[in-house]
């Protein structure tokens, strides 16, 4: 089993997104996946439940509850899910108010137990619980534009998984990037100058994410010959590549 953090500093980089796609493009190679949706927003939930919330987060975290209750098997798309909405932030809140945070890595970590791969979408990196949830994961995934703010926060997120002790970094991946800019092309550059092998290769910038998410379906389906899809299953391919080692 492995426990995988799709997380960075900065938001809007394509968490959720590449979260989704994983679970679900992992579940589909025959994997148990558990999609564990840790944002307080929820986007991972709504996209795969259609636009339905649950707060099995919170009761993972705040009741222990045993994770085979809090698992929800979304037939569909052959993974199960512990949805996350609102009440994810306010679970947080509750355990850093009595300084149990500590205790959320004991939670988490039996759902490894009972699937192949557990897949995490990780709340902003200034939440309360986020070093400790990232403490429960063996791997961290990276997303990131291709924009100095961001590539500034892949850099901190890289940090932070090296000064601890426990997660490793598996892979950066750019996301909406366009190729053919210069800006793209020389921020790309330095990426790769930066984390060499752990970079993986760019999502192209495209309307078919959206559209997609807006449909409660995936790349996979919505647009199977897409570039964007291609890329997404060679993300998907090294991910795999590294967890069968």
């Amino acid at each position: 089993m492995a426990i995988v953090a799709i997380a960075n500093q900065k938001g809007g980089v394509g968490k959720s997104t590449l979260s989704v796609h994983l679970a679900v493009g992992a579940a589909r190679t025959g994997k148990k996946v558990i999609l564990l949706d840790a944002d307080p927003q929820g986007n991972a939930t709504s996209w795969l439940m259609d636009g339905e919330t649950d707060e099995g987060v919170f009761r993972l975290l705040i009741n222990s509850e045993k994770p085979l209750r809090v698992v929800r098997p979304l037939a569909r798309w052959g993974l199960g899910m512990v949805p996350g909405n609102y009440r994810t932030g306010e679970a947080l809140t509750m355990l850093a108010a009595v300084g149990r945070l500590a205790e959320i890595p004991s939670r988490v970590k039996p759902l490894g137990q009972v699937a192949d791969l557990v897949l995490m979408d990780m709340p902003p990196s200034r939440a309360a619980g986020f070093m400790e949830l990232l403490g429960a994961a063996d791997w961290v995934i990276v997303p990131t534009q291709l924009e100095r703010l961001s590539l500034e926060g892949v850099g901190l997120m890289a940090q932070t998984v090296a000064e601890m002790n426990g997660p490793r970094l598996m892979g950066v991946v750019p996301n909406m990037a366009r190729a053919r800019t210069k800006e793209h092309q020389a921020q790309m550059e330095e990426l790769v100058a930066a984390f060499g092998q752990a970079v993986w290769p760019p999502l192209p910038m495209t309307i078919a994410v959206t559209e997609a998410a807006s449909y409660g379906t995936v790349l996979f389906d919505h647009a199977p010959d897409a570039d964007v899809t291609k890329v997404m299953q060679a993300v998907l391919r090294r991910m795999l590549g590294v967890l069968n080692g």
